[in-house]
């Protein structure tokens, strides 16, 4: 306590006295020399003013700390496969309610999948695992702390970047416990394939196909596709101990339009334990055409390639260049046409645009004749300057056209686009808005209008390549921005009018995947209502099963997920309360269950982590030795932590009682001894 504090305090208790003793020895009438009434006088007095002064006291506090102990269970179907459920529950339940691991540790429980949970139930429910993400989710909560971690796996992983390299990055001791068979068998697999999503019909589209060999001894199988009751593949196959893989490239025909499903089977061993993983389910849809896009151009840049891979992205579009170097293509025969920094040269095709009514999209830039384009489109007119300026994109969080995510624009470089004002003559939505030296405008950098008969875009500003980049930079893939410039292409292409309610989906899925519906929903003046109580009424076609779910409102759409549909195809219809509107439409669930194409443990895997960590390898039965070393290793003992906490005097709300008690109390004497 500081001295000046401690003076005041002193200070105080001599006032207070000094006061009770006035009081009670040279003003009161009473005779005698009443000491209680002094005394209980000083101290209402004396807490008063020590109130009134708040000093600050200083106090520790001591407690234990307990290292965390991790117990990390995979929750993930292949688990129950091999039928260890029991066994891994038991394990867990002898490790976390044994008494003195609980007195030495504070036990954490998690199980993990293709995510991670505490305190999770343990169902072996999940449909893929992630080891390698456990993990590093456990690397960053308990990065500055003691946190031995008990990894309870099969250590098959079924998705993410292999969890040995992560383990050898991980802070904290691993102890893997391996759940399964560990003795090898002769088994026989189909371990990946490789296929398009799309096929176009009387083509063939390629299939590869991976298959593995675990066994000593040198056998003969065959590879089958089939498709329905047809063979359409067959393929005899030799493998040994050092020839045990093999990559099979076939091609299919495509010749009904629509989804075609395939499986593809590795004809099983005669002593072959799992038989599960010789076979997997594949699919394509066939559709009947591409849409064609042209662009046409009179410069080089960047921006044309960008645009030719990031539209072809999608396997359903082909984009062919025109650099004016030959006749014009016959424009019936594109769905699309995209006009780069238009100059003189360009005055046939906006011609041909006008009176056919095609849907097109310009794109500026610094090479851009603007007394031209002004002279040639009835879309927009821009200010003519000889300046240029950047543009930094900024989504338009409003945009309701169709369904839109911000998949990071903020951090794109600006394109360079001339300088001056824009003015749309027919009604336009911006998607993007310009954002100038750091401030945002209402100018749109990328708007689009919808006509009675056609669609219109204009980007104002070329760097379209830096975007897509940008995009790769950021997120490790085009995906994203592919995505972005799929739907803008999508609605620029169809000449369909806007319905008030559009439902997208796949045309198929695997059995390990989440089937996502979305749609949108508008009103009367075609702008997203966000108000709509949708539904989708989903039916099973083989077993008429029937289920009705809620859309939920995920920003400007509105999105259901389904995730434990077995395999079959499925019809379904999205109805709007209220209003006579609905869509309809179909998809199948391809059976596939990656969890139980594992034939044993991946005891190469968890081998790989113990060694890392100079850790012995425990199998389920080995809990108790498990158990001994924890409690042995004295670098897990608790720690005795001193905390200093510094408390305000006014804070100990027993002073006020004691204050009142004694007022009271001195009340009362006076009234007795009649002073009062």
């Amino acid at each position: 306590m500081p001295a000046n504090t401690l003076f005041l305090i002193i200070l105080a208790a001599v006032a207070a006295l000094a006061i009770a003793i006035f009081q009670y020895y040279f003003r009161s009438k009473s005779t005698g020399k009443p000491v209680l009434f002094t005394f209980l006088r000083f101290i209402s007095l004396f807490l008063l003013l020590i109130l009134l002064l708040n000093p600050k006291i200083k106090r520790h506090e001591y407690h234990l700390e307990k290292a965390n102990l991790l117990l990390a269970v995979d929750n993930s179907g292949s688990i129950e496969h091999f039928g260890e459920a029991g066994n891994v529950r038991g394990f867990v339940e002898e490790i976390s309610k044994n008494p003195e691991i609980q007195e030495k540790f504070d036990v954490q429980l998690f199980t993990f999948g293709k995510g991670i949970e505490q305190g999770g139930d343990i169902d072996f429910s999940e449909k893929q695992t992630n080891i390698h993400q456990a993990l590093q989710s456990f690397d960053q909560l308990y990065k500055n702390s003691q946190a031995p971690t008990i990894l309870i796996t099969d250590g098959n992983q079924t998705y993410g970047e292999d969890y040995r390299f992560t383990a050898d990055r991980y802070f904290n001791t691993i102890y893997p416990v391996v759940v399964g068979d560990t003795t090898g068998y002769q088994d026989l697999s189909v371990s990946r394939i490789n296929v398009n999503q799309y096929a176009y019909i009387n083509n063939k589209f390629p299939v590869e196909i991976f298959i593995n060999y675990s066994g000593k001894d040198s056998v003969k199988s065959r590879l089958e596709i089939s498709s329905g009751v047809s063979n359409v593949y067959s393929e005899e196959l030799i493998f040994n101990s050092d020839d045990n893989s093999r990559v099979v490239q076939a091609s299919l025909p495509a010749s009904v339009k629509g989804v075609a499903t395939y499986t593809a089977e590795i004809v099983s061993l005669e002593n072959e334990k799992d038989t599960l993983n010789n076979r997997r389910n594949f699919a394509v849809e066939v559709i009947g055409e591409r849409t064609s896009i042209l662009l046409a151009t009179s410069i080089l840049h960047p921006d044309l390639g960008a645009l030719k891979k990031s539209i072809e992205s999608n396997q359903q579009r082909q984009v062919e260049i025109f650099q004016f170097e030959k006749p014009l293509p016959e424009l019936d025969n594109f769905q699309l046409i995209l006009l780069y920094q238009p100059d003189r040269k360009f005055e046939n095709i906006l011609k041909q645009i006008e009176e056919e009514e095609k849907n097109y999209w310009i794109i500026t830039g610094p090479e851009t004749d603007w007394q031209f384009l002004n002279e040639s489109q009835q879309f927009f007119q821009k200010e003519i300057t000889r300046q240029t300026q950047e543009y930094f994109p900024v989504l338009n969080q409003n945009f309701s056209t169709y369904q839109l995510e911000d998949i990071g624009f903020s951090d794109y470089p600006p394109l360079e686009g001339a300088f001056g004002d824009v003015f749309f003559t027919v009604p336009a939505e911006p998607v993007l808005y310009q954002q100038v030296q750091g401030i945002d405008t209402q100018n749109p950098l990328l708007a689009l209008s919808e006509q009675k008969y056609s669609k219109t875009a204009v980007l104002f500003g070329a760097g379209f390549w830096r975007w897509r980049a940008a995009s790769y930079t950021e997120k490790g893939s085009f995906e994203d921005f592919d995505d972005f410039t799929g739907k803008l292409v999508q609605f620029l292409a169809t000449r369909q009018q806007k319905d008030r309610l559009t439902v997208e989906q796949e045309a198929f899925y695997y059995g390990n995947e989440r089937v996502v519906i979305s749609a949108q929903y508008f009103d009367r003046n075609y702008r997203f209502d966000p108000r709509g109580d949708l539904t989708l009424n989903l039916t099973n076609e083989q077993t008429q099963e029937n289920r009705s779910l809620p859309f939920l409102l995920k920003q400007n759409k509105y999105e259901v997920e389904i995730s434990d549909l077995s395999s079959g195809k499925y019809t379904f219809s999205v109805d709007v309360a209220r209003e006579n509107i609905s869509e309809t439409g179909s998809f199948n669930i391809i059976e596939y269950e990656v969890e139980k194409q594992f034939s044993n443990a991946n005891l190469q895997g968890l081998s790989g982590i113990s060694g890392e960590k100079n850790q012995p390898l425990y199998f389920l039965k080995d809990s108790e030795k498990l158990v001994n070393n924890l409690l042995s290793d004295n670098s897990y003992t608790p720690v005795q932590k001193r905390q200093e906490k510094t408390v305000s005097l006014i804070d100990w709300y027993y002073l006020l009682g004691i204050i009142a008690l004694s007022l009271s109390a001195e009340w009362f004497l006076r009234k007795y001894y009649g002073l009062i």
